[in-house]
């Protein structure tokens, strides 16, 4: 790590539009850096699979759950994002342009794609993690040119915000709810209720926390830096430090042993779909990967419609309801793990033998929530259920029936109904 510090871009300060545009950015950030750290531990070999010793084995396991932890943070993040985002009069964000995400999309020097468990895609981690002013050297196959996103003349459109760090979009977003504050003061500012945002009492996730107030906004913005770069006082636990020993980690056992493969050899840039622009990409086409990887992209498209379904939410069982649907979406996310170990394991395509296949997190074209009432519990019957009967999930163990079955017996109860908004 060199101690040279490096430039932030200005601060671009704006109206409520700008802050909003600033915390669909946020959202699209912690999303992406979530499917791509799954992505990663997906793709660790696993305590008693073939090629570890010993000591490689728990060292892959204790990495695999490190990740595994980082993603789920990333998670929380995602869903205090979606906090403020209501506090302050939106909806919560949770769609993103596909992997590969193509240049221009976010500033240059945040590369956000997909790759498998490698020193490489630890050092890339590290690069994204890095605290403000800290100068790392990206992994070589993330490298992408300069280039700045600026209106020629900004005026009322929300303008870009480019960062080197992703603490310094979090500055952004502080600064733009100081300004606005002391513009509207507080009750004009925070004019989402609380009750439409996600609390503790239903996801047990560190800081996650309903916001009405400036105070309770910055510490939403605080818990998300200091996990990911850390603290003034450098946390140990923070990713950016996780990534760091990992990764140290790895030069030593792979020092001890120059055949030490961590990880199965899976794609970079793996699609669902024939990509017009297949150069880079690995198209998931044998029979077994494919229907696999439909079964994973299906059960996350599900996972996020529930996510997005647990907000705002006019129901007088709005509590019970937001418990329903947040446990279902964290049911999904084991069957997703399941299938996602899998596809690591399975060949990808003929025409790139010793390739994996691997999660594309391939993304529904609109997850805006649906109306409550009969039309959501349908829906959602009708997708679980569709899920339940796909032989990938009876191969795979995934107790996506009993789940189908419980969520039915809810919305029976009312919990979930056309009765519910009455």
């Amino acid at each position: 790590m060199s101690d040279e510090k490096v430039a932030e871009p200005d601060v671009v300060i704006g109206s409520r539009e700008q802050l909003l545009h600033l915390l669909a950015e946020a959202s699209e950030i912690e999303h992406t850096l979530m499917c791509s750290y799954l992505y990663a531990a997906f793709s660790l070999k696993r305590k008693g699979e073939p090629g570890l010793s010993a000591a490689e084995a728990e060292a892959v396991e204790r990495w695999h759950k490190t990740v595994m932890g980082v993603a789920i943070e990333e998670m929380g993040h995602l869903l205090m994002v979606a906090n403020l985002t209501v506090a302050v009069g939106g909806r919560p964000h949770f769609a993103r342009p596909n992997f590969p995400i193509a240049p221009g999309y976010f500033p240059s020097g945040v590369v956000v794609r997909l790759s498998g468990f490698s020193a490489d895609t630890l050092d890339h981690f590290i690069f994204l993690e890095r605290p403000v002013g800290v100068d790392e050297e990206d992994g070589e196959a993330f490298d992408q040119q300069d280039y700045a996103r600026a209106q020629a003349e900004p005026g009322l459109m929300p303008s870009a915000q480019d960062y080197a760090t992703i603490g310094h979009l979090y500055e952004a977003i502080r600064r733009n709810l100081q300004a606005l504050h002391a513009q509207l003061g507080e009750p004009a500012l925070f004019i989402g209720s609380p009750e439409a945002q996600v609390g503790p009492g239903v996801v047990d996730l560190d800081g996650v926390e309903t916001i009405a107030t400036l105070d309770a906004a910055l510490r939403a913005i605080d818990v998300i830096v200091e996990q990911g770069e850390g603290s003034p006082a450098d946390r140990d636990e923070s990713h950016y430090r996780s990534f760091v020993q990992i990764r140290r980690e790895l030069d030593a056992l792979g020092a001890a042993n120059p055949n030490f493969a961590a990880a199965w050899p899976v794609a970079d840039n793996p699609v669902l779909r024939q990509p017009p622009e297949p150069d880079g990409k690995v198209l998931i086409a044998e029979p077994e990967a494919a229907r696999t990887l439909d079964f994973a992209c299906a059960s996350y498209g599900l996972l996020l419609r529930f996510m997005g379904q647990a907000f705002a939410r006019a129901s007088r069982h709005r509590r019970r309801d937001q418990e329903t649907l947040m446990g279902v979406a964290f049911d999904l996310m084991h069957v997703l793990g399941a299938a996602s170990d899998r596809l690591a394991r399975l060949p990808a395509n003929a025409e790139h033998p010793g390739v994996n296949a691997g999660m594309t997190f391939t993304m529904l074209r609109g997850v805006e929530p649906l109306g409550e009432g009969a039309a959501e519990v349908t829906m959602i019957r009708e997708q679980l259920a569709a899920l339940a009967r796909a032989p990938v999930a009876a191969e795979l163990k995934a107790p996506l029936e009993p789940l189908a079955e419980t969520f039915e017996l809810r919305a029976e109860t009312k919990e979930l109904s056309e009765d519910s908004v009455q």
